[in-house]
């Protein structure tokens, strides 16, 4: 199996890229190969509607090569999930949001789901890890007691917290690199692809 991760902002370094890749292979199943690409002219970071537009755009460059070099899947790695419903319309394999897959996990494991995140810029979540370990605690405990039971990370600069503030808070935190690399193998293992009712395919039948 194989699977494409597609890296919609140009604000992350090499290093800070293959630290995520190799957690992303740590948590993969036997068998399974995960490469990446990473646009060349999207938005340092996801922290606008402006910045999604322009992300979604450069994730749609490299969805359909993607499936002609043999992805079984892809993921748009981003919590905001730029392109991936534009994108389930130019392919006949998964395009996984890492967003909506925490938000699928979590509500399977709660009744009252919430997302946190710590307030900080996104490229400066992982500077001081456990500066932001305590700030998604301190979220957490405030939707503790509002109700909420059942909680995803909001950005994929906090991935590999999940299990570390689940053994914190005993609680279910997801974050979105496991949640979607999971989400991504259970699709291609089942061959299931984009319902063409719900995200028609594109070009348009009168266009191709």
């Amino acid at each position: 199996m194989k699977i494409l991760v597609i890296i919609p902002i140009a604000g992350l370094e090499k290093q800070d890229i293959e630290e995520r890749l190799a957690f992303l292979r740590s948590i993969a199943r036997a068998g399974t190969e995960v490469n990446y690409i990473q646009v060349e002219e999207g938005p340092p970071a996801v922290e606008s509607p402006v910045d999604h537009t322009l992300a979604s755009a450069e994730v749609l460059k490299h969805v359909k090569r993607a499936e002609e070099e043999g992805y079984d899947a892809i993921i748009s790695w981003c919590a905001g999930d730029p392109g991936v419903e534009a994108a389930r319309t130019m392919v006949d394999i998964p395009v996984v949001g890492p967003g909506e897959s925490m938000r699928l996990l979590s509500s399977v494991l709660g009744k009252k789901v919430c997302g946190v995140t710590t307030g900080l810029p996104v490229l400066e979540m992982r500077r001081d890890l456990g500066k932001t370990i305590a700030l998604l605690e301190e979220a957490i405990e405030k939707k503790v007691k509002e109700g909420y039971d059942s909680f995803y990370l909001s950005c994929l600069a906090l991935t590999g917290l999940g299990k570390v503030l689940r053994e914190e808070t005993g609680l279910p935190v997801i974050d979105g690199a496991e949640a979607s690399l999971k989400v991504a193998e259970l699709l291609a293992e089942l061959n299931l692809k984009p319902s063409r009712i719900a995200y028609p395919k594109y070009p348009p039948s009168h266009r191709r």
